[in-house]
């Protein structure tokens, strides 16, 4: 009895993702040739390209150095030279720690005041730095970086050609996390694959916005764009969404693009930071819901209702799984005598299956069996195949031998149960953490560092 209220409950969730399942897959085909910029030239247009990386500390965090010499190695490899590196930060020794980087180092105030919080305050202030020093026009771009991305010489050229063809003010570009995957837990490495599927989704939200959300990495936006929306947008976890929302609002369509280059970055190292980085995610955008216009603001309401249904799913197949399966496992002797049954009895289970033997299973189930059975192999697919394609794209750009590879997309598929939990839980826990305290306690709520978490 218990067994069939289970299988019935995981039921239930699994078919809730049948709209976004097929949506996700037509994205996919839709978008596969925009994905990745590809027809790449170098031109000489040259416009100036600011390049900001917005960080806690570069002292305590090493790997903005590697991203400073990613930008100067890739504008060498393509012979461009009308840049600069901003790098934004809280920590006054940063100036000694990047006095012999190519860079400008821009220490946020201790008294600037402004109504935004964390990384949107920094933001904010090097928006009126760049004011002061006359930075702030059209014939400026700023592309925004975390502490770990990792630019190369396709983002480059990919930002080049953007800007040469003038589509848009605003654009934003794949991620992939290979950095330091095999640093990282293991769980973490490879919940990261959701990721890049999730970006072709993205591709969508530019070039038809207004955008649900948007990275505030790999982010190219026209300095004098960015200056009139700028990033007071008080207390909220999400001030990117809140930026693409606004650059819309504000300039409508055509505004928004899709620049297609690849900017490279890491998974969380450990399971803390995985779940403090997808908390804060969920807890920025119910922070944001009342700012938006009703019909957007259903459309977020829908997005995080999925991740909230996408843990119940979980947990209630997961809870299917072991009552069904447990009794085997806590039973040794019956289990191994189940395996030893199973791969003797195969040549004969091999010899009596035929089209005639399938055909009268279909037979006997009911046509209502049937396309339930139908969607729940189709959700399953493309969800097994959307970590498969993450990964692929996350250790494209990783330096992992094939062998190894290999290993990881199997490990991926027998880990997927655990990492769909990993993956929602944070949602989930972030979802009641809300209503819990409310919108004034939400904004409230002890949040960890958003610098030292990936993006």
């Amino acid at each position: 009895m218990l067994d069939t209220i289970l299988f019935a409950i995981a039921t239930f969730f699994w078919l809730s993702y049948v709209p976004i399942a097929a949506l996700s897959l037509y994205k996919l085909i839709k978008n596969r040739n925009l994905f990745v910029e590809k027809d790449l030239r170098r031109i000489r247009n040259d416009p100036a390209i600011i390049f900001q990386i917005t960080t806690r500390s570069a002292t305590k965090t090493p790997v903005v150095k590697r991203g400073i010499s990613s930008i100067i190695d890739s504008a060498h490899q393509v012979n461009f030279h009308n840049y600069q590196i901003s790098v934004v930060t809280d920590d006054s020794q940063d100036v000694k720690t990047l006095e012999d980087n190519k860079c400008e180092v821009v220490v946020v105030d201790k008294e600037f005041r402004t109504n935004a919080i964390k990384k949107g305050r920094a933001l904010q202030y090097a928006v009126e730095h760049r004011r002061l020093s006359g930075k702030n026009t059209s014939k400026y771009w700023v592309f925004h970086m975390d502490d770990e991305s990792y630019v190369t010489s396709q983002t480059l050229l990919a930002l080049l050609k953007f800007i040469r063809e003038g589509k848009g003010i605003a654009s934003e570009g794949p991620i992939f996390y290979p950095l330091k995957f095999e640093s990282a837990n293991r769980l973490t490495a490879i919940a990261e694959s959701i990721r890049p599927y999730a970006c072709y989704d993205c591709v969508s939200q530019m070039t038809n916005p207004p955008p649900l959300h948007m990275h505030g990495s790999n982010l190219l936006v026209r300095s004098d764009i960015e200056d009139d929306i700028a990033w007071q947008f008080g207390p909220t976890l999400a001030e990117d969404q809140m930026f693409g929302f606004k650059v819309y609002e504000k300039y409508g369509p055509g505004s928004m693009g899709w620049h297609g280059g690849i900017l490279l970055e890491q998974p969380p190292l450990n399971l803390k930071d995985h779940f403090f980085q997808r908390r804060r995610w969920v807890l920025g955008t119910l922070q944001n819901l009342r700012k938006f216009p009703r019909l957007h603001r259903y459309k977020l309401m829908f997005k995080s209702v999925t991740y909230f249904l996408g843990f119940a799913s979980a947990v209630a197949s997961m809870a299917y799984t072991v009552h069904t399966y447990l009794p085997f496992l806590l039973s040794f002797q019956e289990l191994n005598n189940k395996i030893n049954s199973e791969v003797f009895s195969l040549p004969a289970k091999f010899s009596g299956l035929s089209l005639d033997s399938l055909a009268h299973l279909a037979a006997t189930a009911s046509p209502v069996e049937v396309g339930i059975g139908t969607l729940l192999l189709f959700t399953s697919l493309v969800w097994l195949a959307s970590y498969q394609l993450g990964l692929f794209l996350n250790l494209r750009y990783s330096k992992i031998g094939w062998a190894k590879r290999m290993m990881l997309h199997v490990q991926t598929l027998v880990l997927c149960p655990i990492i769909g939990l990993v993956e929602t839980f944070p949602a989930f826990w972030a979802t009641i953490e809300y209503q819990i305290h409310k919108k004034q306690r939400a904004e409230k709520v002890p949040v960890y560092d958003f610098y030292v978490v990936s993006k």
